[in-house]
C-alpha cells in the first residue's frame, strides 16, 4: 500500500489502536476513554463507532473506531476537544500502535 493512505481508503475504515499502558494505570485510562467516546456520540462527523478492549493480564488495551472515511478520522484529531483528552490520557500510555483497516471479510451469528 503507498504512502497515501487518504486517497486510497475512502471509507469505511476502521482506526485500530493498541495502548500499552504504563503499570497500574488501565483502569483509569479505560474510565477516561469511556467518557471521552460517550461525548463523542452524535458529535464526531463520520465517526461510525468504537469498541474499547482491555486485555485479561491488564497491560493492554485495544480501541477499534470506524469512519466513513480516513479523512473523518483525521479531522478529529485536529479538534481542541481531542487535545483536551489526549493532555489527559498521554501520561497513561507507555506505547501505541495505530493503523488504518479495512473490512475484507466478516462473519456474524444470526
Amino acid at each position: 500500500m503507498s504512502q497515501n493512505v487518504e486517497n486510497e481508503l475512502n471509507g469505511p475504515v476502521a482506526f485500530v489502536n493498541i495502548f500499552t499502558l504504563k503499570p497500574g494505570k488501565l483502569d483509569e485510562f479505560i474510565a477516561l476513554q469511556k467518557v471521552n467516546l460517550g461525548r463523542s456520540v452524535g458529535n464526531v462527523p463520520g465517526w461510525r463507532g468504537s469498541r474499547l478492549h482491555r486485555s485479561i493480564d491488564g497491560n493492554t488495551a485495544i480501541m477499534i473506531s470506524t469512519f466513513d472515511s480516513v479523512a473523518d478520522h483525521k479531522r478529529v484529531h485536529q479538534t481542541q476537544g481531542f487535545a483536551e483528552h489526549i493532555a489527559k490520557v498521554g501520561p497513561l500510555i507507555e506505547s501505541a500502535v495505530p493503523g488504518y483497516y479495512q473490512v475484507v471479510h466478516e462473519v456474524t451469528q444470526a
